[in-house]
């Protein structure tokens, strides 16, 4: 009899534990979208406010940010392109910085190109992991900047 319970509590379990990852993934696409439009806001307002070098590291990172989510999440039907595109504009947002933590940040932001190269070419675990860690790097770089910094000449 004990062996029946279990069985039917684990079940249980296993619906519960399924149905508050898809409500928990649910929210965390809400809470994303969210932010991305605050930052979409702030952009425009530092942009008016002279602070270009931020304005660019912060859409550089909302760009990188929304892209490695996509590949993340569906490797196989990349857009290698549309891609390659985007990674270029990104570039080119960061080169505008213009001096040199917008530098360090390019540099970081070139390894990771590296690494969503690499899962353009073969979406296995491993080249998906090294681009998320290389992703954490770069933001790891741009988090331990000041705002102010990256206007600085």
């Amino acid at each position: 009899m004990g062996g029946a319970k279990g069985k039917e509590l684990a079940a249980k379990y296993v619906a519960a534990v399924e149905k508050f990852d898809a409500a928990y993934a649910k929210f965390n696409e809400t809470l994303n979208k969210v932010n991305a439009e605050q930052s979409k806001k702030q952009i425009e307002k530092l942009k008016k406010d002279g602070k270009k070098g931020y304005a660019a590291a912060m859409e550089s990172t909302l760009r990188l940010t929304e892209l490695v989510d996509k590949l993340e999440k569906a490797p196989q039907n990349a857009d290698k392109a549309a891609v390659e595109k985007e990674l270029s504009e990104i570039e080119a947002l960061l080169k505008s910085i213009n001096n040199d933590r917008g530098q360090v940040l390019a540099d970081r932001y070139n390894s990771v190109v590296g690494e969503v190269r690499q899962v353009l070419a073969d979406p296995s675990d491993n080249n998906l992991n090294n681009m998320i860690e290389g992703f954490n790097g770069y933001i790891d770089t741009y988090n331990s900047t000041t705002p102010d910094q990256f206007d600085a000449k």
